[in-house]
């Protein structure tokens, strides 16, 4: 499965990749589920540990990649005799789907947890907030309000977990047609701006730059998808760069239409399926 989907990015975004796939699928008449790895730092307040792996591609100003929380696409497929649970993630596996447990061996985190989960839904809220502690409505102090998944009670501090569809704020502000074109723009910047500077010694301080740019994604993402600044993009990095900043910054909203346009005519293809019916 290509879909000219920026898998070769792997900072951030695995969320609007499979629900993007997700919907595409759904298009086609498949149907398929969800499976979420969690490292500790996500489920525990007393463990700061992620799932990390060295950054093949060298952009990364820590040379690692670090994810709280990682998730694709899991298809029941019948091989022989047996159904096997089957993972669609060419970030980490780009010859093939693979078996669930295969794809969390690749994961390589202690104490990691999953959750195999149906595919509408979409990202997951964490609160401070242990199992133990009652929510209560703010209108109605009689009635609990509990989450769509609770973990187990033997964590012993654990957070909630509440997992949201699709809709309202992500969906009119365009939350998966963002990620894949911060995605899609910042393989971009690294195969024109930062791969033939790698290994050049008189350029080193402008690859620093670039690594802190690109290979954190808040960086990029506060830059190009929020048009805004922070301690490390502040106003000198910005006047320093305006030039490459202004190249990219047309490139990812030339992106973000591609892929506005290609969710709403998948969409649109879905809706037509659910007509005829």
């Amino acid at each position: 499965m290509q879909l000219g989907i920026p898998f070769g990015y792997q900072q951030a975004n695995c969320h609007n990749i499979s629900h993007y796939i997700r919907t595409f699928l759904e298009s086609k008449g498949y149907q398929c589920g969800k499976i979420w790895a969690f490292a500790p730092v996500v489920y525990s307040m007393n463990s700061s540990r992620l799932i990390t792996f060295v950054d093949k591609k060298n952009v990364s100003p820590t040379g690692k990649i670090d994810w709280g929380y990682h998730v694709a696409p899991i298809l029941q497929v019948r091989i022989g005799n047996k159904v096997r649970k089957m993972v669609i993630d060419p970030g980490l596996f780009p010859k093939n789907i693979v078996r669930y447990r295969t794809w969390l061996a690749k994961l390589r985190t202690r104490k990691l947890i999953y959750l195999i989960m149906d595919s509408e839904w979409y990202l997951y809220n964490s609160s401070m907030i242990t199992n133990s502690q009652i929510q209560y409505n703010s209108n109605d102090f009689s009635e609990p309000i509990k989450p769509n998944v609770q973990l187990p009670d033997w964590f012993s501090d654990k957070l909630i977990t509440d997992f949201f569809k699709y809709e309202e704020e992500a969906l009119e502000q365009h939350w998966i047609e963002k990620g894949l074109a911060i995605n899609e723009t910042a393989m971009a910047f690294y195969n024109a701006e930062i791969k033939p500077i790698l290994h050049c010694k008189k350029q080193l301080d402008l690859l620093t730059d670039y690594k802190m740019l690109v290979g954190n994604v808040f960086n990029f993402e506060t830059i190009f998808r929020d048009n805004n600044w922070n301690y490390e993009m502040d106003d000198h990095f910005q006047f320093k760069h305006q030039n490459i900043i202004a190249k990219y910054r047309e490139i990812y909203f030339l992106n973000l239409q591609k892929w506005q346009e290609s969710l709403a005519s998948i969409n649109e293809t879905i809706l037509l399926k659910k007509r005829k019916k």
